[in-house]
């Protein structure tokens, strides 16, 4: 009895896990597909399907599913199980939570039909009609009523920095959600765009990112055993991220039909994020000092580690394409889905990849079922991500020099297309490994639960 009602406080962390690794595979598929598209623009080209099975259709859902369905989903199962766990209480209001998830998975797959049929606002990670979008901003006020909930009656005096990063994050989030998703037919032109922009950049920012950070201050300590480097840094970390991210929105338009200011107003922010940066890197490798070895064996380590490296790397990436001149080149081009892959995937979905390994075994009472099953998971994952970003960032600054030059129309257009065919290629390969990879994620861990469940019935019998 007493191990049925431990399970009962884990069950909104449960479904919320499980949820997004259904969403993990299936949003990979699509993208999979996207990939194949590139080198075999007739695939899934046939009969009526053919609408629907369109690049214009499927690129939309790939993000949208990926975005809120797998790591917002893993990001909200593993706010559930933290929470609680850093203010020494139970989660508040746990039927409502679960309430959540269950209307959480309907809005994904309502998103998802209707991009399908083609509804669509064209907003980039907004493109779910309005309705939904209500529907949205219920659940996150909702999400955030039951983390606050928690908070405000924590056992725990003391707020350890992960809460900052999680409290910023779900007060930004219904505003940042709102200003982007919800008034999109009141603006036309460039302030619409404008607004396009300051959705489409800060929900990374002030949501993946802030959430990811938090998770990583929180696993650290625990997988490297050692304490956190310095709490003060973290908190500058968190305060230069709350001041500086809101205004980068602007530098996605560069070289655009925006006021010279406000292009300018987009690059200083971009440049002084490297402090936030830094001030995580630091704590990072000051907690992990004398502790390296660890990595080696550690798999959910070392997805943290490589997180927070490909963390730094995208947001040196970031400051630099906020400039005018490597802007001008990389802009439009194949650079692009390069860098956007590189925090959703190589960032926050290692952190995320590390927190299932690391909670799993906790709330199932289960070790993990393969260590060599991580082991494949980790380094299928990088290899294929590492093909699919160098080889849209080769073929990206390729393909800029070769616009400049008046490539980007005409006869010369295509042959640069055709002149891409083995980055494309390359690409497919890396798509297919970091899909093969989430298959071996999801089959361990399912592999897990189904021994918790077996060990659960012969205690219950023999009982």
């Amino acid at each position: 009895m007493t191990t049925q009602t431990s399970n009962d406080m884990y069950r909104p962390t449960k479904i919320f896990f499980y949820s997004s690794l259904i969403w993990l595979v299936v949003g990979m598929l699509y993208g999979l597909i996207l990939s194949l598209k590139f080198i075999w623009p007739n695939f899934l080209v046939w009969g009526p399907l053919q609408v629907y099975l369109q690049f214009g259709r499927i690129r939309p859902v790939h993000t949208n599913m990926l975005l809120f369905g797998w790591l917002t989903m893993a990001n909200i199962g593993a706010l559930f199980y933290v929470i609680p766990k850093l203010c020494r209480n139970q989660l508040a209001f746990p039927k409502m939570a679960v309430s959540l998830a269950y209307i959480w998975n309907f809005v994904i797959v309502a998103g998802s039909i209707a991009l399908t049929l083609g509804y669509t606002t064209t907003t980039e990670y907004g493109e779910w009609p309005l309705w939904l979008d209500v529907v949205v901003v219920l659940g996150i006020i909702t999400l955030a009523f039951i983390c606050f909930t928690t908070i405000a009656q924590r056992n725990e005096k003391q707020l350890y920095v992960s809460l900052w990063y999680f409290m910023g994050s779900l007060i930004w989030l219904p505003g940042l959600y709102i200003i982007g998703n919800l008034p999109y037919k009141l603006l036309s032109g460039v302030p619409q765009f404008l607004i396009f922009w300051f959705y489409g950049h800060n929900v990374i920012g002030l949501w993946f990112t802030t959430v990811g950070v938090g998770l990583i201050y929180y696993l650290l300590p625990y997988l490297s055993k050692n304490p956190l480097y310095s709490h003060r840094l973290s908190l500058i970390g968190f305060w230069t991220i709350a001041t500086f991210y809101v205004w980068n929105g602007p530098h996605h338009l560069q070289n655009g039909p925006i006021p010279m200011w406000l292009m300018k107003a987009g690059i200083i922010p971009s440049v002084l994020l490297i402090i936030p940066v830094w001030a995580v890197l630091a704590n990072v490798f000051g907690t992990m000092k004398g502790k390296w070895h660890v990595v080696a064996h550690n798999t959910p380590l070392k997805f943290l580690v490589s997180g927070s490296i490909f963390y730094l790397i995208t947001c040196l990436q970031g400051p630099f394409q906020s400039l005018q001149g490597p802007s001008s080149i990389v802009k439009f081009t194949d650079w692009v889905p390069g860098h956007a892959h590189l925090p959703v995937f190589g960032a926050f979905s290692y952190v995320a990849f590390a927190m299932m390994y690391y909670v799993l075994p906790k709330i199932t009472y289960q070790n993990i079922y393969s260590e060599k099953l991580m082991e494949t998971h980790f380094w299928m994952s990088t290899i294929g991500l590492l093909l699919f970003t160098f080889s849209t960032w080769t073929a990206g600054v390729f393909e800029g020099f070769a616009w400049i030059e008046g490539a980007q129309y005409g006869l010369r257009f295509v042959e640069m297309l055709i002149a891409m065919q083995p980055f494309f290629w390359i690409r497919a390969v890396g798509g297919v490994l970091m899909f093969v990879a989430q298959i071996f994620f999801i089959i361990n861990l399912y592999k897990t639960i189904r021994l918790s469940k077996k060990t659960q019935n012969t205690n219950e019998s023999t009982a």
